[in-house]
């Protein structure tokens, strides 16, 4: 005999009640990891970590709720009470797309952590470098630019460095689709961690002379994958022409790697290292309901 309305409704409120109080419960245990991580010294927010989570939910989930949503439950979580309890904030850098980052950050965050703009993309790195923000969403590295935004993250001192810390849109389909493959990095004092399936930024410094062909090819002679490859000059130094190599897989800044990337680019190269990278998240474009 099938089930009436009104006993469907009420085993939807049990199920409620019930997911109400697992809410509650595993806001208490994070609330316990982040005292004990405070405690101990560590990093609290991991977003290698978070990445790690998200894959596994998404590899798990088998039902007709889309895995978008499942992504936007598990980031408000993720804000609501770890970055909240840490009193976190973000800034977003004002520009043409500022409106896109913005929301792309709101996805990522949760609508629990305070963001505001502001205007330009060095007010915005300023902000973290000086601790007025935890966080600052920036465009995506631009294929040819003048004096970009990231040649601010090469200063690698100790308490002083900034790293490239995720990519933006997180495991959200409608913004590919919308907004036309539109992309954003977050900034920040944080480590970036090994995750398991990275993609990590190396900066360089080469001779005017030095095409960005050429610093691809000796990545990959030396074993790297090069996904990306992004080209600016400085406006106060025409003789340097600076290469950002989007490499797949962890590396870490004053690895070996970075040394043997150097040494085989030889002395037309005069800076190399590794200034973050981002986890990879599973794409949920796949997921036939993800604009329901």
């Amino acid at each position: 005999m099938s089930k009436t309305l009104n006993e469907i409704r009420k085993q939807i409120d049990s199920i409620d009640d019930q997911v109400h109080d697992l809410l509650m419960e595993r806001a208490a245990l994070v609330s316990s990891v982040v005292a004990a991580k405070k405690k101990d010294g560590m990093q609290i927010v991991q977003p290698s970590r978070e990445a790690r989570l998200m894959r596994r939910l998404l590899a798990r989930h088998n039902s007709d709720l889309p895995k978008d949503t499942i992504v936007r439950i598990w980031r408000e979580l993720i804000g609501s009470v770890q970055l909240m309890q840490t009193g976190y904030r973000a800034v977003v850098a004002a520009d043409e797309h500022a409106d896109l980052y913005w929301e792309m950050a709101k996805n990522y965050f949760g609508s629990a952590v305070p963001m505001n703009k502001v205007q330009g993309y060095q007010s915005a790195i300023a902000s973290v470098r000086d601790d007025d923000a935890s966080f600052a969403v920036l465009p995506w590295p631009a294929l040819d630019d003048v004096s970009p935004w990231w040649a601010n993250l090469l200063n690698r001192q100790e308490g002083e460095a900034l790293s490239i810390v995720c990519a933006l849109p997180y495991c959200n389909a409608r913004f590919e689709k919308n907004y036309d493959n539109s992309r954003a990095v977050v900034i920040s004092k944080i480590a970036f961690l090994p995750s398991d399936n990275d993609v990590s930024f190396f900066a360089l410094e080469l001779s005017r002379d030095t095409s960005r062909a050429r610093a691809k090819e000796v990545a990959e002679r030396i074993g790297l994958n090069v996904l990306g490859v992004y080209t600016a000059t400085l406006s106060h130094n025409e003789d340097v022409r600076m290469h950002l190599l989007e490499v797949e897989g962890y590396h870490e800044s004053g690895s070996d790697v970075c040394k043997n990337l150097m040494n085989e680019i030889g002395d037309v190269c005069y800076y190399c290292d590794v200034i973050g990278g981002y986890p990879v998240v599973p794409d949920v474009n796949d997921d036939k309901n993800s604009d329901a």
